[in-house]
Order: C-alpha cells, then sequence, then structure tokens
C-alpha cells in the first residue's frame, strides 16, 4: 500500500495509476487522514496472475517427459 497527499499526487497521477494497475493500492491523503483509493478494477489483477500460472504449467509441461514412448499407443494396447 502507498500513502500519498493529494497534492503530490497531482503531480505524479501517471505513475500511482501504473502502480495501481500493477496490483497496488494507493491511499490518497488529506492532511494525514485517507480520502480515497486508486486500485486496478477488481478481478485484472487476478486474471493476469492466472494467466502466468496458466503458462508456467504449460512450459512446465513441456519441459517434463518420462521417457520416449508415445501414450497412443499404450492407450491402444489399454483398449485391445
Amino acid at each position: 500500500m502507498i500513502s500519498v497527499g493529494i497534492f503530490e499526487a497531482k503531480a505524479n497521477l501517471g505513475q500511482l495509476a501504473q502502480s495501481a494497475a500493477e496490483g497496488e493500492v494507493v491511499v490518497l491523503t488529506r492532511r494525514g487522514k485517507p480520502v480515497a483509493e486508486i486500485r486496478a478494477p477488481e478481478g485484472s489483477v487476478a486474471m493476469e496472475s492466472a494467466r502466468e500460472a496458466i503458462d508456467s504449467l504449460r512450459k512446465l509441461r513441456q519441459s517434463l517427459r518420462v521417457g520416449s514412448f508415445d501414450i497412443a499407443d499404450y492407450v491402444s494396447e489399454g483398449r485391445r
């Protein structure tokens, strides 16, 4: 969580918006008291994390090999 005064936030709004888009919660304060929050829309950060996790699992699956065999051969053999 980032806490920033309103007048300072005006000067750095683009940077604060980028931080919020990356999942950080930005609290705007006036005289040290919270008055507003800037955060990513609900679900967008979680969706991006899910996509990254899926990509990681796909890469892992491709890198793991048990041996040099064709699973289709085992499936057809089991159906006989």
